[in-house]
């Protein structure tokens, strides 16, 4: 086999000069990314609300820095158990209160039980229409309403409902956590 090269002086400069080229191209880029490097590096980390700001992520501002790492599983365990403490609402009422008439008081026996962490508002929510038809006040923690009258007059009748407790924040009357519970209201008249 037999190979033959031409040798040209004219192709000799042009690959010497994309040589050169290239090697400028990639000296530039390099020098890019070193600069880029160094001014990451060298700018101090943002703040929460200079990461809100340019992120646009909404962070809690209830988060703190840390994590469990400093506490045994038993310390673990027991701050999860004051947290689920603390949030846990006792419900309890007369799951089928009696009215002898649409515009009577009946026997609902709503208790705000003493272990409870919050005062409790309770309404009653028709499951058939979604209807709210009574709705209470504030009960203080260990307080409770034994007889009340419904916000709807409702003709004789049997009407399943949803009693929902909901926990308020003691200062400011906000909902802060809600259970509920399957009741059935009879109207007798």
């Amino acid at each position: 086999m037999e190979v033959h090269l031409n040798y040209h002086p004219k192709h000799k400069s042009n690959s010497r000069t994309a040589v050169w080229i290239g090697a400028g191209v990639l000296a530039a880029v390099a020098i890019g990314a070193i600069i880029f490097i160094i001014v990451t590096l060298r700018s101090a980390p943002m703040s929460k609300e200079e990461a809100r700001a340019e992120a646009g992520i909404v962070y809690d501002s209830a988060a703190v820095e840390g994590g469990w790492d400093n506490l045994s599983p038993e310390e673990i365990a027991e701050k999860l158990n004051e947290k689920v403490a603390e949030g846990m609402i006792n419900i309890s009422m007369n799951t089928a209160p009696y009215f002898e008439d649409g515009k009577a008081e009946g026997n609902v026996m709503i208790v705000n039980e003493s272990i409870n962490n919050y005062p409790q508002q309770v309404e009653f929510i028709r499951n058939d229409t979604g209807e709210q038809i009574y709705q209470s006040k504030a009960i203080p923690v260990g307080n409770k309403i034994e007889h009340a009258a419904l916000d709807v007059e409702l003709p004789a009748g049997t009407y399943e409902c949803t009693a929902m407790f909901h926990n308020l924040d003691p200062v400011s009357g906000e909902i802060i956590g809600t259970a509920g519970a399957i009741i059935n209201i009879t109207i007798k008249n």
